[in-house]
């Protein structure tokens, strides 16, 4: 008897819009020279054209989800790393996340009689982690130091402040899509 042929699932994403209300925030700035000048060996991703000197500001914001109602009363801890050492991933351009032939040149596709160009996009700016077992999420995100500035003036204004995270979900991974800081709750837009 033949075999029956089972089929693969395409994994499918899955989007949710989540709005935290802010409970605390921690902060810290730091200021040192690149540990890559002392061992080369463990870098991984070494750059010489990353700064000698780091400045690097991390911002942590405790919340609990007000929206969706499956996820309303969990708790997320958002850790925000604003440095701007860590120069290809920050300032990556659209140009880019273009893809490449064999011969590095960018890759076109014909649509509606023009050409367009081909992106391999990244699958997000951080990553969202579920704790077992408990009602709490984490998640990691990195950008440029005037973002954690910025984030750090709203939270100094003494007002209540929500997180609006744009969450994509791609087979086990949880990616940020999108994350903004607000005075507004985001459920009630």
């Amino acid at each position: 008897m033949p075999r029956k042929r089972t089929r693969q699932k395409r994994s499918e994403e899955e989007h949710t819009h989540l709005a935290i209300r802010v409970e605390r925030c921690e902060a810290s700035v730091e200021a040192r020279i690149n540990y890559d000048v002392y061992a080369p060996q463990h870098a991984w991703d070494l750059d010489d054209d990353d700064p000698l000197y780091q400045f690097t500001t991390q911002l942590t914001l405790v919340g609990i989800a007000t929206y969706p109602e499956g996820r309303a009363g969990d708790s997320y801890e958002l850790t925000i790393y604003g440095s701007d050492s860590d120069s290809r991933r920050v300032s990556a351009t659209v140009k880019d996340v273009q893809e490449r032939d064999e011969h590095a040149s960018p890759k076109y596709r014909q649509y509606r009689g023009r050409q367009i160009p081909i992106y391999n996009p990244p699958s997000g700016m951080g990553l969202i982690d579920k704790i077992r077992g408990e009602p709490r999420w984490t998640a990691w995100l990195r950008v440029p130091p005037r973002f954690t500035s910025d984030a750090l003036a709203l939270l100094s204004d003494g007002r209540t402040l929500f997180l609006a995270i744009h969450e994509r979900k791609k087979d086990r991974a949880r990616w940020i899509q999108s994350v903004r800081l607000q005075t507004i709750d985001p459920a009630e837009e």
